[in-house]
């Protein structure tokens, strides 16, 4: 059976904005690793946008460091599903779009899939998947920082029926000081 994995950077404050998170080769290798059983990364649509146009370009840099590049050729190649209904298409190889994201979507990828469909970065995704209570593991980066502000509280506009009971895994400190924290959905039939 499938499950479905949310990754997210956040700072102590709640802030998950780009600008204020540091991702380093230690943080891509631990992607990676979330990667190597992962069948499909969803994306929503401004991320999905903001990702296809920088890693894209990350592959034609002759600059670009061999632990990006290598980021880089694992997001092309992986199969990846971006979740809107206004994109009408995209340039990103082994991409595909849902117009819908819809909770029957996500119980037929766990019920005919053994990997995970992993999301990262897509805030808005990651509050409609939780409000499905469809996620099972969810690990939080947590960046040693409170910039007091930034464009995106993580979590900023959900709105659960009830409390969502979190299992506690277990926590990575990288050399950066974050700390990815590993948790499981304690509802979630695993």
């Amino acid at each position: 059976m499938g499950k479905v994995i949310v990754l997210v950077s956040t700072t102590l404050d709640g802030y998950a904005d780009a600008q204020n998170i540091t991702i380093d080769s230690e943080f891509f290798e631990f992607t990676h690793g979330l990667m190597a059983n992962t069948r499909i990364v969803a994306f929503g649509r401004n991320t999905f946008e903001t990702f296809q146009e920088r890693w894209m370009q990350r592959l034609r840099d002759d600059s670009t460091p061999a632990w990006m590049m290598k980021m880089a050729k694992a997001l092309r190649d992986i199969p990846k599903v971006v979740f809107s209904s206004t994109l009408k298409k995209t340039s990103w190889h082994n991409s595909t779009i849902v117009n819908k994201l819809d909770v029957d979507y996500i119980k037929a990828f766990k019920a005919n899939n053994a990997g995970a469909l992993l999301t990262f970065g897509s805030l808005n995704l990651v509050e409609a998947l939780t409000e499905m209570n469809v996620v099972d593991d969810y690990y939080f980066n947590v960046q040693p920082l409170i910039p007091g502000k930034g464009e995106t509280r993580f979590f900023g506009r959900m709105n659960l029926k009830a409390p969502l009971p979190l299992k506690y895994v277990e926590c990575k400190q990288q050399a950066s000081g974050a700390h990815i924290i590993h948790y499981k959905n304690a509802d979630a039939e695993n």
